[in-house]
Parts: C-alpha cells; sequence; structure tokens
C-alpha cells in the first residue's frame, strides 16, 4: 500500500522536480506545498502542519537540543550561500569594513535563524566582531518567530530589542534608525513585515564591495560552503516506515 505523505518546500529549482513529478518516491505518493520559508518553518515548528518538509537549520537543531523529537533530520540541504557577505549598510553610518559594525544598531529578521547564525560566526571568527559588540534589532515578533516557537532566548551579554510592529527592518534602514541588517529578504509574508528592495536604495550599500569575491575567499580559506535549510520528516513516520 502506497503511503500518502504531504510535503512543503520553498520553490527553487532543487525542488522543482517534485512539483513536475520527475522525482518520485517508491511507496509513497506526495502531495506537494509551496509555502514561504519564513512561514513554513514558523508553521511546522509551531504545529507540525506537514508530514515532510523544509526547515531552517537553526531551528532545528534548537528545537532537537530542547528535547523536541518529532522530527528526523533528512541530510538533504535544499539552500546554501555565503551570507556574511551580503550585509548591508548605510553609506551615513561611516561603515567601511567588517569591524566598523562594533557600536552599531544592526537590524535582523530574525536572531536565530540560519543566515543571522553563519552571519555572526564570520564576523567572530573572519574579522573579530562578536554578537555581544553589536546592538540588534529583531523584526518578527515572538509569537510569529521561530524562536517563539522553540523557546529561544538570546545569550547572555547580547542586547537584542523587538522592532516594534509599526516598523520594520526595511523602515528602519530607510530612516537612518539602524545601520546595517544582515540576511536582509525584502518580501512580506505572515512574519516578516520588510517588503523594500533595500539593495537598490542608493542609501545603502553591501559592506562588501564585491559579494561574490569575499564568498570565494571565504570559502578558498575555510573550505565551508554554509548550509541553509534543510528537511525533516515526522519521527511517527519515519519509525512506522523506516
Amino acid at each position: 500500500m502506497s503511503l500518502s505523505l504531504s510535503i512543503a518546500f520553498a520553490s527553487n529549482p532543487r525542488t522543482w522536480p517534485i512539483l513536475d513529478g520527475r522525482a518520485k518516491v517508491d511507496g509513497a505518493e506526495l502531495t506537494p506545498n509551496i509555502v514561504h520559508p519564513s512561514e513554513l518553518f514558523w508553521r511546522q515548528l509551531k504545529y507540525a502542519d506537514f508530514d515532510v518538509a523544509e526547515m531552517s537549520f537553526s531551528s532545528f537543531i534548537i528545537a532537537l537540543s530542547k528535547g523536541d523529537r518529532r522530527f528526523v533530520g533528512l541530510p538533504i540541504f535544499t539552500t546554501r550561500r555565503f551570507f556574511h557577505s551580503h550585509i548591508l549598510v548605510r553609506r551615513a553610518a561611516g561603515i567601511e569594513r567588517p569591524q566598523d559594525l562594533k557600536g552599531k544598531r544592526v537590524g535582523v529578521t530574525e536572531y536565530q535563524q540560519t543566515g543571522a547564525l553563519w552571519t555572526r560566526g564570520a564576523l567572530q571568527h573572519e574579522f573579530g566582531v562578536t554578537a555581544a559588540d553589536c546592538e540588534w534589532f529583531m523584526e518578527r515578533t515572538p509569537d510569529l518567530s521561530h524562536g517563539g516557537a522553540t523557546g529561544f532566548e538570546p545569550p547572555k551579554g547580547v542586547t537584542l530589542h523587538h522592532i516594534p510592529v509599526e516598523k520594520s527592518v526595511a523602515s528602519m534602514m530607510l530612516s537612518g534608525e539602524l545601520d546595517a541588517c544582515i540576511h536582509y529578504r525584502g518580501h512580506a509574508t505572515l512574519v516578516n513585515r520588510s517588503s523594500a528592495n533595500l539593495a537598490a536604495d542608493p542609501a545603502i550599500r553591501t559592506l562588501f564591495s564585491d559579494p561574490r569575491a569575499e564568498g570565494i575567499r571565504y570559502f578558498e580559506k575555510t573550505g565551508v560552503f554554509p548550509i541553509n535549510h534543510g528537511m525533516v520528516i515526522r519521527r511517527e513516520i519515519a519509525e512506522r516506515n523506516p
């Protein structure tokens, strides 16, 4: 008998073969659902809406560390990116190099998200800028954040503010209330408010003048191509159908 599974992921070239039927699973019938990652991860972490789902790598690790055993991680990685190379800064903020981020107001969609985690790691280990060196402003509200679904609390020594609901990372970057932002994606969703194309604004630029070259430098030095999203399956399904 064929197993019926609901599966959810973002639409990208790695997932299209499941949508058009080229990729099949022996013994299973898949019902695909396209959901924006930010909304998908919150729904899966909060309500376990799908049998199989794309998942934030950092959020899954945090959930496991807190004893959440609902899902089994699958070694399938749908996206990778050199996140730190795409940091955005205000031209007027006096940030010419990564070390200049110390003492600055930095916006982030969500502090615990994988892209922000990789960025903070690169800032610390490549450039000596620790999380405690910056003042952080997070867009997602506690009730709609992945952190809210995993019980995340910022580490001691880290200053983290929640951006008021009438504002966003985008609006605060454009108004000058923030000096920089990391892992910015201008797509308003159920859990995100920012929608402006900040990279196109003349007052804003990438911290690294050549993000591609910085990504190459980082890879050649470390050998690491950072994982962003993986996949999970409900543990009860995996155990019933090993």
